[in-house]
């Protein structure tokens, strides 16, 4: 593993580069580590959305950008650094049942099924997919009278990502993937759609190693759990269209999100 890249062609680089011309199992390690956290913040952020609650009629398709800030310490220098990794997703969310009528609110207990597939362009012969899945249930439904109210459970997933050839003396593959839930209030004012939300976010990282001169071949993982904060909006300019912007905050990190989305 002479020299690793950190997902590399991304706008910014967590790290330009790690050499690590006589690797030691100490330094995976530490590289492991330093990955970890903006891996796990990759892999979970997207745009939640304030669009009407689930349920029927409800489907909603659209694309976006979301940029996950981290701070973070060189490994080789000390020195302390900022940079953001975007990804590039698109969701698509199918409203299954509108809930019940009751005479105070417009009704309770929507339900809908959300999925979500992102990108992580990491060069030119190598990119880094993101799935994920959403079931939302809607506890109180927006009205005149009433703000809506919803939980969402989320999984979301990232595809392998290895670090070194086959032919070199160090490599590390690694696996990402994390659950969520998040209560979020929402309410409709003419074409704004103000929201905000608060979750937890339980992520596990797992990852294989070797070191061929060592004769090392061992795995890792590690798991956390984080709070989420979230705020955003989304307007519809014209009739079935919304652009939505989100701010997150994932265990004191950063996350923004650019949206357009297509409504029936």
């Amino acid at each position: 593993m002479k020299k690793l890249l950190l997902l590399t062609g991304l706008t910014i680089l967590l790290m330009a580069q790690v050499v690590l011309a006589a690797p030691t199992e100490q330094g995976v390690l530490d590289l492991l580590d330093v990955i970890n956290k903006p891996l796990n913040g990759v892999v979970s952020t997207g745009l939640v959305g304030g669009e009407p609650l689930p349920g029927l009629p409800n489907f909603t398709v659209g694309t976006g950008v979301a940029a996950y800030k981290v701070d973070y310490k060189d490994i080789n220098t000390g020195e302390s650094k900022s940079t953001y990794f975007p990804t590039v997703f698109a969701t698509a969310r199918l409203g299954l049942f509108g809930g019940f009528s009751l005479p105070a609110v417009s009704g309770i207990g929507s339900l809908a099924i959300g999925a979500r597939l992102g990108a992580i362009t990491a060069g030119p012969e190598h990119s880094v997919t993101v799935t994920g899945g959403e079931v939302r249930v809607g506890l109180l439904n927006d009205s005149l009278s009433t703000p809506g109210v919803s939980v969402s459970f989320t999984y979301n997933q990232v595809s392998d990502i290895k670090f070194g050839k086959d032919s070199d003396d160090a490599q590390a593959t690694i696996k990402a993937h994390n659950m969520g839930v998040k209560a979020v209030v929402q309410k409709e004012l003419l074409i704004f759609t103000p929201y905000a939300g608060i979750g937890q976010e339980k992520f596990s990282t797992e990852a294989t190693y070797r070191i061929d001169s060592l004769g090392l071949n061992k795995s890792w993982d590690k798991d956390s759990t984080e709070t989420r904060f979230l705020a955003g909006v989304e307007v519809s300019p014209v009739p079935f269209f919304r652009l939505g912007v989100e701010y997150n905050n994932v265990g004191g990190d950063s996350a923004y999100a650019l949206s357009l989305r297509f409504k029936l």
